[in-house]
Formats: C-alpha cells, structure tokens, sequence
C-alpha cells in the first residue's frame, strides 16, 4: 500500500509505502483535521495484512489540541496493529524547545504498548 496526503498550511504531509510512514510538519487545524481520517482508515486497511516490521516516523514541527486528539487515535491503530504480530517502531522528532510536541511524545510513550524512541532535535 502506497498514498500520500501533502501538507497544507494547517496540517502535515503524510506519507507511507511498504511498511514505512512519515507525518511531517505543521498540524494546527482550526477544526476536524480529514488528514487523520485518511491516515486512519488507510492504517485500519493495512491491518488487514501488515509488513512484519512497520516504522512511523513523527516530526512535527508544532500541534494543537484539536491535533492531539487525532495523534492519539493514531496510535491505537498502530497497538492494534502491534497487538496482531507486527513489530511496530516510532520515532517521535521534537524541538527541544517544543514542550507541547515533547509532552505529547512522552504521553504516548507512557501510555500504548509500542516501541516508541523519543528523538530530541535543534
């Protein structure tokens, strides 16, 4: 499975292919964010019939709190998909002076059943 959703002013390019997705950018939309609908309903496809080892990598740059919300809807896909067998690694990028990406990495790292690494950048 291979799709791509390109970033807009409010939200991240979503990109994934063979068992590898990047979400990348700004997510700050002012209302519902259709860019985690699409992620979620095409991860919820590749559940049906994931890679062995899959990788996210998450580098955004700023989130809202519309956002988070979404976010963390997206890793209760990726546990599901852990849960049946797939080995699941996320890297969460962050601005060390970004406290809102940061906390939100660590919230998600204390909270799903994945392996997370938490990746500090200047």
């Amino acid at each position: 499975m291979t799709f791509t959703i390109y970033q807009t002013k409010t939200t991240p390019l979503a990109y994934f292919k063979n068992g590898y997705m990047a979400i990348k950018g700004k997510s700050v939309p002012f209302d519902h964010p259709d860019i985690y609908d699409v992620i979620s309903d095409k991860l919820m496809l590749y559940s049906e019939n994931p890679e062995k080892h899959t990788q996210i990598d998450f580098n955004l740059s700023a989130i809202n709190a519309v956002s988070k919300r979404y976010i963390i809807n997206t890793f209760r896909i990726l546990e599901y998909i852990g849960s049946k067998g797939t080995d699941i690694q996320v890297n969460w990028y962050y601005q060390t002076d970004d406290e809102d990406v940061q906390e939100l990495g660590e919230i998600c790292k204390s909270t799903f059943n994945i392996n997370i690494q938490l990746k500090p950048t200047e």
